[in-house]
Parts: structure tokens; sequence; C-alpha cells
């Protein structure tokens, strides 16, 4: 399984390619402030085809054609499965369109499509919930991802979106967390991802966004979106209809952003909330559905240093935390928190070292029932991981990493492991 929607920021736009976290609204003509804290504080991917006459003309005529190529492979000491060299892959192909330039009428078209293959240390290996490649699983096939249109209002205040896309590409995204590996980092908290209808890309689903953004940096944002389990299905990459929808999901986020220049300090904090209104098995009880899940989250990020007034290069902090719903919540909390440096060398600007630690708390529901029924209780399970991104092309993203998983699949009987991964990111 695997949430992470690339978030398809790093697919489409230059300013913003490694926090493959940053919002949407970077797409659009007038970026808003959560769109100039990823600018000011993320590493600049600019595609290899960037001065190719093509893609200048039809960039005038208001299509900007966009892909990226993603390795990822991992190997492991231990594992209840043993150990052994698994690698992931994704292609991601697609197009922004400003309507204004092509068609005359305001507005910004997305287009997606993309394909993920290879396998995963997590899941032929350790068991574990965290997987050690962040891009494999949600749609483990070639599918149609997005198709949107978005359009502003009111002196560029409101943004209201609407068509075929993941939810994750627009709500509980944060700066810094996709310079990882992991997927306990790089993408959302995986508390929303085993505790609800939440999808993240490459999977779409049909949804409608608002949002409001105040020139002071703060912002709200609710949407709406369909519940359909079986749009991750690897025979249902093309579907599009509402066939076995199970309900509706409706997030609500509110957030504050800082950071413009190079000058500035960025950060950005928000809170979010959501119901889905789909059926659910209360856990510990059989037979027995909830008729509705609930969760919450809360997002920080900040520098907090710098070697000088006017550079990009310094230290940042981030911290994450979920609550699930109690009835039905797997994974009932999640916590992260790590920090960025940003040109540790000082003649690597572009490159970054970055550590991190991830917990999921199973629910108590669960561990209960296990041990009633004389099986192993499922606990929590932690992972850490530390690496180097090194920006070796302007196109091309090279990552190391060390990580270690304690307790995969949060039983206390399975091996620790150490995995070694390498991510690269290839900007088309």
């Amino acid at each position: 399984m695997h949430r992470r929607r690339i978030v398809m920021t790093g697919l489409f736009v230059a300013s913003t390619g490694v926090s493959a976290q940053s919002t949407d609204s970077s797409f659009s003509p007038q970026a808003n402030q959560q769109t100039k804290l990823a600018t000011v504080d993320s590493v600049p991917q600019t595609p290899l085809t960037t001065n190719w006459y093509l893609r200048q003309w039809l960039e005038k005529s208001g299509i900007d054609l966009n892909a990226q190529i993603i390795i990822e492979p991992a190997v492991n000491t231990d594992g209840y499965k043993g150990s052994g060299v698994v690698s992931a892959e994704q292609i991601d192909f697609g197009a922004i369109i400003d309507t204004r330039k092509l068609l005359g009428f305001e507005g910004t078209v997305r287009i997606v499509f993309s394909d993920r293959f290879g396998g995963a240390i997590q899941e032929r290996y350790t068991g574990a919930y965290i997987q050690d490649q962040s891009y494999w699983g949600q749609g483990q096939n070639f599918r149609f991802s997005e198709l949107t249109y978005e359009r502003f209002f009111l002196d560029y205040r409101l943004s209201l979106k609407g068509g075929f896309y993941s939810m994750g590409n627009d709500f509980g995204g944060l700066p810094y967390v996709c310079n990882f590996n992991n997927n306990g980092q790089c993408g959302h908290p995986l508390g929303l991802i085993y505790g609800s209808g939440w999808l993240d890309s490459p999977t779409g689903a049909w949804g409608m966004r608002f949002k409001w953004s105040d020139p002071s940096g703060w912002y709200a944002q609710s949407g709406v979106y369909d519940v359909n389990p079986s749009n991750k299905q690897a025979d249902n990459g093309f579907k599009v209809s509402i066939a076995e929808t199970t309900g509706e999901f409706i997030p609500v986020e509110f957030g504050y952003s800082q950071g413009e220049t190079p000058a500035d300090y960025p950060g950005i904090y928000k809170v979010g909330f959501y119901l889905d209104t789909s059926n659910a098995p209360v856990l510990g009880m059989m037979n027995r559905l909830a008729s509705h899940r609930t969760g919450e989250y809360l997002q920080a990020a900040q520098k907090i240093w710098k070697p000088s007034d006017y550079s990009v290069r310094g230290l940042s902090i981030f911290g994450v935390a979920t609550q699930a719903d109690v009835t039905t919540g797997l994974v009932r909390y999640s916590w992260e928190a790590g920090l960025s440096w940003r040109g540790a060398l000082r003649d690597r600007d572009e490159d970054t070292v970055s550590f991190a630690w991830t917990r999921l708390d199973i629910s108590d529901r669960v561990r209960l029932a296990e041990e009633l029924s004389n099986r192993p209780p499922q606990t929590n399970e932690q992972l850490f991981e530390l690496n180097y991104g090194a920006q070796v092309a302007p196109w091309l993203l090279i990552r190391p990493a060390i990580q270690y998983a304690l307790q995969p699949g949060a039983y206390a009987n399975r091996p620790n492991s150490w995995v070694f991964s390498l991510h690269v990111h290839a900007t088309l």
C-alpha cells in the first residue's frame, strides 16, 4: 500500500521538484503564500528538455509538457521473510494547460498519467507498515491519475478546483518531508491512509476543492471527494465511474505560511480534520460497522538557522501528528519529526542532508483482540532515516539513505532491519 502521492508538484513545477509535498497551487499563474514558501526553501528541479524548441513553443501557446522517472532500489539486512534486493519504479507524464493562452478563458487544466512497477522491501521481506521505498503501491500499474480544472476569483484569493484527482494533491502536504526515501515522511501521514478513505497519487477520484488565501499568509480550504477503494486495484487504472463508491470524504484544513524571499525564514503551520461517510468495520468486534470515520492532523515546518541573511542554505525542522477514529482506525496515532539541512557543504547549495523519525501506534482495540485470541499483539512500529540528497544535475537528483526499522508490522517478535535505499529522480 502506498499513499504517497508523489504529490504531483514534483512532476510539474521546476521550482518545487524536491519537495513533492508542495501544494498544487504552484501550478497557477498567481502563486499563493504556500507556493512562495516552497519556492524559497525547496531545491529547484529544472527539466532536461527546458531549452528544447518544441517545449518552448508549446509553453508560449499555454501547454507545459512534463515527465519524470523515479527509480528506488533497496536492500535489507534482516526480515522475518529474509533479505534481498528489490527495486520500485515510477514514470509520470502529463501537461499543465493555461486555458487563457490556449483557449481564451481563465484557468488551469492539469492532466497526469503514471505507471508504477517493481517491488518493495516491506512487502517481500520485513512486513513493515512504513515503506522504505515511497514510490510503490496505491495504484501499482499504468493509470490515469488526474484531469482537473482550477480557476481563481476575487483577486486570486478564492480558488475553485474540481475533477478526477487525488485529494492528497491539495491537503496534508508539508515541505521538507519529501527529502526522504521512505513513505513515513515522503507523502502524507500514514494515520490518514490506514484510518480512512484518503487517497494519494497516483490514484484519483472525483472531487472538488474550495480554498481561500489571505495575503497575510492565512488560508482555509475544504472539499468533497468520492470514496472508492476499488480505484486502487490493478485492473482499474482507467476506471473513472462512480461504481462501488462507499461514501464521501470531506476534509477541512486551516493553515498559515510565511516566507517570500531568501531573506526570510520560511515556515508553515496547519491543522486538518476529515469526515469519511463510508461504513467501516469496528475494530475488535465481528460483523459490526461504524457509520462514518473521522480524524485530525497537525503539521508544522520552520527554517530555524541560516549562515547569512540572504542565503538559501540553512537548517529546517518539521513535525507531524495524526489521530484516527477510535473505533475504526488501525493506526490510532502517527508521529513524525525531523530536520533537513540545505547546503550543508558550502559549495553545494542545492544538496540536502536530512534525518527523521516516524512512529505508528496501532489501535488498542487491535492489540486487545489479538491478545484474547492468543496471537502476537501489535503495538508500535518505528523507522529512522538518514540521507544525503545530491543534485548532480539541474534535472537529476540522487539520494542514498540508511534506514532502521524497529518492530516491522508493529510486532515485537519480528527482527529489526537495516535498509539501504537509493532514490534516483530524473525530471524530463
